[in-house]
């Protein structure tokens, strides 16, 4: 399917007015620009995109390199979306456009929340804000719609990484609770199903960009319960299926392809096998045991409930090694709650969901913890899936509200929604007085 027909309803948030503002001309392909560059004298080298910028654009593409592409390079130990994506978005139309949109949905948010204005690096911009966000955003969808009938242009890996960052405005809507529409997610797979199997093998910018589409993807399939989307054969005879030695951020990638295996037995229609579950949990718990020593915790301290401490402290080396361990935690999740070897009747089981419930909790507990220990920029979202997919299981106060703190911690420091969830929850917990409001008690 054409990803211009898969994204063109989107796109009618381009409005007339800024149709009339743009600059640009009629966009040519990545390869067209480079080509261009090369065969040229410096003196006769295309216009970059970034002439005439104004303070706003300036301002949101220097929040994407210091803010937000963090988010993007966990497991990237080039960091390709903090160094690379911003010169290729000089001349790629879509990425810079793709780029303006979510650093404006996610700077607009989290500035106005804490002071009814958007300020970056000193600077007021007062017209920045969702309508903005939505208007770069339809420019960057008019130019993956004018490219996508070209082949050559869905296999550009500029293309790629533009699409995986508009998926980011999508995951900065999601409310936690499965209800998004999911338009960006077929835009994605367009370009990773063309993609993935060059992307394993010659790695780059590519792969990276290939790396967080997967994230992406099971993210949004882990929150709405259902199977991964995305084909990945590419990855079935490469070293991320194995656990033999390899750098961390390769580890890293294994547990999240981990996850993403574990959905599709999770949530799979057709019938599964004893032996595929066994498979899975075989692999979890052969990378728990056969991760290098560098994915250990350098620090940690179990809580003090004489303290009303709720979350174990965990430190970790760097943002791969907590990616890692947060996924390996959820995949434990989604395997102990679809554990077929729990008795269906009889004395036992009773005792085996008592034991399988405990797990759960201890992993949301980690998710949390670690989150709380570390800085890294995704830790409180990732801890925010499981308390939003678990966390209704819990029924003492202290925990539930340590809980709910995670959630409002978030909606605060990453202006990610939480309502919804936190929301379901209290319903869940029975947190409703006679005068139907919740009543909550200030954490510690």
């Amino acid at each position: 399917m054409s990803i211009g027909l898969i994204l063109r309803r989107k796109s009618s948030h381009l409005t007339p007015t800024l149709m009339a503002q743009q600059r640009l001309p009629k966009p040519r392909s990545t390869q067209e620009n480079l080509v261009t560059v090369r065969g040229q004298e410096p003196q006769d080298l295309p216009q970059s995109l970034w002439s005439q910028k104004d303070v706003q654009e300036a301002c949101l593409m220097r929040y994407f390199v210091d803010e937000l592409a963090q988010w993007f390079d966990t497991c990237d130990p080039s960091k390709h979306f903090a160094k690379v994506v911003p010169q290729r978005a000089a001349n790629c139309p879509a990425l810079l456009y793709a780029i303006f949109s979510a650093s404006a949905r996610h700077l607009s948010r989290s500035q106005y929340l804490r002071t009814n204005e958007v300020l970056c690096l000193g600077k007021k911009l007062p017209f920045l804000g969702d309508d903005a966000a939505l208007e770069y955003q339809s420019l960057c969808i008019s130019h993956l719609m004018s490219l996508s009938g070209n082949p050559a242009e869905v296999a550009d890996e500029n293309l790629l990484a533009a699409a995986v960052i508009l998926r980011f405005y999508e995951e900065v809507d999601l409310p936690l609770v499965g209800v998004d529409d999911e338009t960006y997610l077929r835009g994605v797979q367009v370009f990773l199903d063309a993609q993935g199997a060059v992307a394993v093998r010659d790695g780059g910018l590519r792969l990276a960009a290939f790396w967080v589409g997967i994230r992406q993807e099971f993210h949004t399939s882990f929150i709405k319960q259902r199977i991964f989307q995305f084909d990945l054969s590419c990855c079935d005879h490469s070293t991320y299926r194995l656990l033999d030695q390899a750098d961390d951020p390769t580890w890293a990638n294994r547990v999240i392809l981990h996850c993403a295996h574990t959905l599709m037995y999770c949530y799979d229609e057709r019938s599964h096998t004893m032996k595929e579950y066994e498979q899975l949990w075989d692999y979890n718990q052969g990378w728990n045991r056969m991760a290098p020593p560098t994915f250990n915790p350098i620090y940690l301290r179990q809580p003090d409930r004489s303290k009303d401490e709720v979350f174990p402290e965990l430190w970790f080396l760097d943002d791969c090694i907590v990616t890692a361990i947060q996924h390996w935690h959820l995949a434990r999740i989604l395997l102990t709650a679809f554990d077929p070897r729990v008795p269906r009747l009889g004395p036992g089981r009773r005792a085996a969901v008592g034991r399988r419930e405990a797990e759960i909790k201890e992993s949301m507990f980690i998710l949390c913890g670690i989150a709380r220990s570390n800085k890294t920029a995704p830790a409180l979202i990732t801890a925010c899936m499981g308390v939003s997919m678990c966390g209704d299981r819990i029924t003492d106060r202290l925990e539930q509200e340590a809980l709910l703190g995670i959630l409002t911690t978030t909606e605060e420091t990453h202006a990610l929604s939480t309502t919804k969830a936190q929301v379901q929850l209290r319903e869940a917990w029975g947190w409703i007085h006679s005068d139907g409001e919740f009543p909550s008690r200030k954490l510690a």
